[in-house]
């Protein structure tokens, strides 16, 4: 019985070739972010306002088999609305909101909202380092119960814009 010999670099290049097709087909599917961003409107039928605080480690003090230096980061604030959709066809009834906003019980508001589910792929196999970012890939999805919005526009009767807030990740939306 012949035995075929055992080529790793023919395995890498095998894998590698697949890992490009992969990250072809998504290129093709995928859109940016500022294009997966739905707008819709709401009354408001409860706020929740939260703050609490935040914190961070830098890499560069990151000590292995030890402790590392966690630094306070101050706070930050959320806000949980209620909402009750204009639209049946949007399941949406909460809406999280990342930063401050003057929004109130009973006000009619339009909501910006980044509807898209990640796919990640390492830059190369192997390519585990901290540093190394991966490649990122946005898709459409359908609306869950509970949404973030990144602009919050509080309407008048006349359904003009009284008041635009956006979130700390606003401009992660932003086309440019």
């Amino acid at each position: 019985m012949k035995t075929k010999k055992l080529n790793l670099m023919e395995i890498y290049e095998e894998a590698e070739k697949q890992r490009q097709q992969e990250i072809k087909k998504l290129k093709s599917c995928s859109k940016p972010l500022h294009e997966l961003v739905v707008e819709e409107r709401f009354i408001v039928d409860d706020v929740i306002a939260k703050s609490y605080p935040t914190s961070f480690a830098p890499y560069s003090e990151m000590i292995i088999g030890g402790e590392s230096h966690i630094y306070s980061g101050g706070f930050t604030s959320k806000l949980v609305l209620k909402v009750t959709p204009d639209s049946k066809d949007v399941p949406v009834r909460t809406l999280n909101f990342e930063g401050f906003s003057i929004v109130k019980l009973g006000d009619y508001i339009s909501a910006k909202i980044p509807r898209y589910e990640e796919k990640r792929i390492k830059r190369g196999i192997g390519a585990n380092h901290p540093f190394m970012q991966d490649l990122v890939f946005y898709f459409d999805r359908e609306f869950n119960a509970t949404e973030s919005a990144i602009e919050l526009s509080i309407r008048s009767k006349y359904d003009e814009v009284l008041r635009r807030e956006w979130a700390v990740d606003y401009e992660k939306f932003r086309k440019g």
